[in-house]
């Protein structure tokens, strides 16, 4: 049961970092990471609506596979690194040497994790056309219809105070 918890803690982390979708990657974080957005249902909406041909599809859908078979391997040795490191501070006096080892080992792994998914998402837009990878720029960068927010903040409100 611990280790299930454990797992999925970990998997859910990894997902984020490597962000579980291309397309989902790329514009997340730009656009908020709003999930009633119609474009976060499919990773690869914002392609689409870039304008990838069917050829483009399957090597952005290439390309995530493998890193995500990376990554799957990864996760398991991440698990396993993060039960080590438990089983460290579950000692009454821990070693220090040892904890902070183990720490660096998860750091490492994670890092070279986050190294990856940049290097995906670098080569997905080399599968893009130039004007492809405008028009990706430009939908990640625009706000979604119905978020409601302002694109500029609101001019103060004056007051009788104010003068």
């Amino acid at each position: 049961m611990k280790t299930s918890k454990l797992f999925a803690l970990v998997t859910a982390t990894v997902m984020s970092l490597s962000g579980a979708g291309v397309a989902l990657a790329q514009g997340e974080a730009a656009r908020g990471g709003d999930q009633t957005d119609p474009r976060m249902q499919d990773p690869l909406a914002l392609y689409k609506m870039a304008g990838i041909n069917t050829d483009q599809e399957e090597q952005i859908r290439s390309l995530a596979k493998e890193f995500e078979n990376t990554q799957r391997v990864r996760v398991k040795s991440l698990v396993a690194l993060y039960q080590q490191l438990k089983q460290i501070q579950l000692q009454p006096d821990p070693p220090e040497d040892q904890a902070i080892a183990k720490q660096e080992e998860i750091n490492k792994l994670t890092g070279e994790m986050s190294t990856d998914r940049i290097k995906l998402l670098l080569k997905v837009r080399k599968v893009l056309t130039p004007d492809q990878r405008k028009k990706l720029i430009a939908i990640m960068t625009e706000e979604p219809a119905q978020s409601g927010a302002p694109k500029e903040p609101a001019a103060p409100i004056e007051t009788d105070s104010d003068n």
